[in-house]
């Protein structure tokens, strides 16, 4: 009896230490990823503040000289954008929302060329990001994949920073990505929930449905 109670004691013990283990190992994992969003935050503060010290901001720097046109089809800095022809990843900058002064679009692409729309970053005047998004089908035209194939390429989302003039307009849109990777991630499941409620409700996709631009958003602080 004494055997059988020892052995029963033995193993709760090593029950608990194994749900205490389990425990401060999540722990460690929160703490480690909140680090490390907070790292890439100070990033893209780091790079706001250099460029104010200039008398500048990203967005300005984005348009590369030329003048501030509110037309979804005037795309900064060039026409097609910041092309990665490595990696295949994509930027460009335009306006057309009245609720901000412009935003970021960044894409990925299949080992078919397609285009993959990530997120939009939405800025204000002052080149600070305020919002991130996602974009129904028809406003990129881009080749629609499920959440769990957009969080893998945004994981992988890499550009090199020397394909614009500007190298500091490419860290800040790596950097934001990498930020706010775990709200992304949210933004796309939140995405396609809303795709498979309206198909449930309409019975058919939503992807040509010029009602509806934005999936998903949420409004972001960049204060760590």
């Amino acid at each position: 009896m004494t055997t059988r109670r020892n052995f029963i004691k033995s193993i709760t013990t090593i029950a608990v230490i194994g749900i205490a283990s389990t425990n401060t190992l999540a722990k460690n994992i929160f703490q480690a990823a909140i680090k490390s969003a907070n790292d890439f935050k100070k990033k893209v503060i780091d790079i706001i503040e250099s460029l104010k010290s200039e008398g500048s901001n990203v967005v300005k720097k984005v348009m590369n000289g030329k003048t501030y046109v509110y037309d979804p089809y005037t795309h900064y800095p060039y026409d097609g954008g910041i092309t990665d022809e490595k990696t295949g990843y994509r930027i460009f900058f335009h306006a057309h929302r009245p609720i901000e002064y412009g935003h970021f679009h960044t894409f990925a692409t299949d080992e078919n060329g397609n285009l993959i729309h990530l997120v939009l970053i939405s800025m204000n005047k002052e080149g600070v990001p305020i919002a991130l998004a996602t974009v129904n089908r028809w406003v990129t035209d881009d080749k629609y994949v499920k959440s769990d194939v957009l969080k893998k390429l945004l994981n992988n989302f890499q550009m090199d920073s020397n394909l614009f003039v500007e190298r500091r307009v490419v860290e800040f849109v790596y950097n934001t990505l990498k930020a706010y990777k775990d709200l992304i991630y949210d933004l796309f499941d939140e995405r396609d929930k809303w795709i498979k409620d309206y198909v449930d409700k309409n019975f058919n996709e939503p992807f040509e449905d010029r009602n509806f631009e934005i999936l998903s958003e949420r409004k972001i602080d960049l204060r760590i």
